[in-house]
């Protein structure tokens, strides 16, 4: 019964915080208590999905560190926590025009590579302005010139989008 419950769960277990955010550093932000067996089993899992390995290869290594539906559920509504505090954080920061902030928001982040001084984040608040004003391609190119890509099949700054960190619209260059 276990392993029928773990099958589906295992396959959302690796992209619980998105592709590039699911690491150890992104666990240790969350408020869950993991042991290192089952944190080394999730990092794991993600690499094992990344390299094209089946839900049974995965879901055994879950399985056998102990992580069961009530553990991915756990770290499935922290890191949901987690990206909605870190969204507020940002969007506050870039309403206030408050470059600090924004670096505190995003400390760890690969939003904080992304925007390394204050002529990046000038550029990041007209974005924000822009998107906020309806004007959604003028806010892309700028995202874009930024090193933002655009989340496969979505659209920048479309509402109900669950992407990564920060404001959750946008999606780091490779």
């Amino acid at each position: 019964m276990l392993k029928q419950i773990l099958i589906p769960m295992a396959a959302f277990a690796v992209t619980v915080t998105g592709v590039s955010a699911f690491n150890s550093d992104m666990l240790e932000k969350l408020d869950i208590d993991l042991s290192d067996t089952q944190v080394s089993a999730l990092e794991e899992a993600h690499e094992l999905r990344e390299a094209g390995a089946d839900r049974e290869e995965v879901r055994e290594v879950l399985s056998d560190a102990g992580v069961d539906r009530e553990t991915l559920k756990e770290i499935r509504e922290a890191a949901h926590e987690y990206r909605q505090a870190m969204h507020e954080e940002v969007k506050a920061a870039l309403d206030a025009e408050d470059y600090d902030a924004y670096k505190d928001a995003v400390e760890g982040t690969h939003r904080a590579d992304l925007i390394d001084s204050e002529t990046d984040f000038l550029k990041l608040i007209e974005a924000h302005e822009l998107r906020e004003a309806g004007d959604h391609e003028a806010a892309r190119e700028i995202m874009e010139e930024l090193g933002f890509e655009r989340p496969e099949g979505k659209g920048f700054g479309e509402r109900g989008h669950r992407g990564g960190e920060g404001e959750g619209r946008f999606n780091r260059g490779s």
